[in-house]
């Protein structure tokens, strides 16, 4: 698969359709600079992509629905972070794959996809990425810590997160499970996946993997369990490239709180977000049983078993 860099004219094109109207190939080549069949090219690649164009004749283009592709330059330009390199892919095999082949120890990196054809989430399972409707994101994040130090850094992204979407005014009730989802009425919507390397002297690295269902409507065949996404939740087209500005920013936060504090400065918080907090929840399948108690300082969940004994899981997937 041949990677490419989200183009600028792309994302204008489909800004410039967004409003639903019909635009001819003359009037939107004009706005960007652009030729009539550089125009036409663009509106085929969309259709590539699955998304539906109407073209008819003296009249020009028409979006059936919104599209607004994420824009890196806005994204740059609000963050005003030029120590890190951000790129936004038209479509990429995995974000955290391709970070993981161009990791800088020095440099932090946040890398976006408008789709991907091999996105994954824990335990190598299969992450659905439909062109143009949700978030994949991975942030290259360069830690002054020993790996052992950064227990529970997926729940701090998974709160930096719904932090982020609640800036953008989603006012539901969204909560976290433990140990990486976003959930609303227990229907998923969102997840991360963590990378870990140690580096020299002590520090390390981390790829924080982030999928978020935004404004994805349409079930699918790869997708198994309960879903939701933001656009269901809120009833409302989401921006996404508002959005990603939110997740970075509010990310670079909670991620430098973590670094000075660790997950003790977050356990309150945790507690408020909470899905699992006092329900009956399965480990695995049914390993474990028992009442869900939160978590401890270094992010494991405290079940209780039904003999009374809590027991500290530090890894697993939980259903109720």
């Amino acid at each position: 698969m041949t990677i490419k860099i989200l183009s600028s004219n792309l994302v204008h094109i489909t800004k410039i359709l967004s409003d639903l109207n019909y635009h001819d190939g003359d009037s939107i080549g004009a706005q960007l600079g652009i030729t009539r069949s550089a125009v036409w090219k663009a509106i085929k690649k969309l259709e590539e992509y699955g998304v539906e164009v109407v073209s008819v004749k003296n009249k020009g283009y028409q979006l059936k629905e919104t599209l607004l592709l994420i824009d890196q330059a806005k994204i740059e330009e609000a963050l005003a972070m030029p120590d890190v390199e951000i790129k936004v892919f038209e479509n990429i095999d995995s974000t955290n794959n391709y970070l993981k082949k161009n990791i800088d120890p020095r440099k932090r990196k946040i890398y976006i996809a408008e789709t991907q054809t091999n996105g994954k989430g824990r335990m190598g399972r299969f992450w659905h990425s439909p062109f143009g409707q949700n978030i994949y994101m991975s942030y290259l994040y360069n830690f002054k810590k020993d790996v052992s130090e950064l227990n529970g850094l997926s729940l701090v992204v998974g709160m930096a997160c719904l932090a982020a979407i609640k800036e953008i005014g989603i006012e539901a009730e969204i909560k976290l499970k433990w140990p990486n989802d976003g959930v609303y009425l227990k229907q998923k919507f969102m997840g991360n996946l963590i990378e870990l390397q140690s580096e020299s002297y002590g520090d390390s690295s981390a790829i924080i993997g982030i999928g978020i269902n935004v404004n994805m409507l349409k079930d699918s065949s790869y997708i198994t369990q309960n879903w939701t996404s933001l656009r269901k939740i809120s009833r409302k087209y989401i921006d996404r490239t508002k959005l990603c500005i939110a997740i970075i920013h509010n990310l670079n936060f909670y991620l430098e709180q973590f670094t000075k504090y660790g997950l003790k400065e977050f356990l309150v918080k945790w507690q408020e977000l909470d899905s699992l907090y006092n329900q009956e929840v399965k480990i695995n399948n049914g390993e474990y049983e028992g009442i869900s108690k939160g978590i401890n300082e270094h992010g494991n969940l405290m079940l209780e078993l039904p003999t009374g004994v809590i027991k500290s899981i530090s890894s697993g997937d939980t259903c109720v």
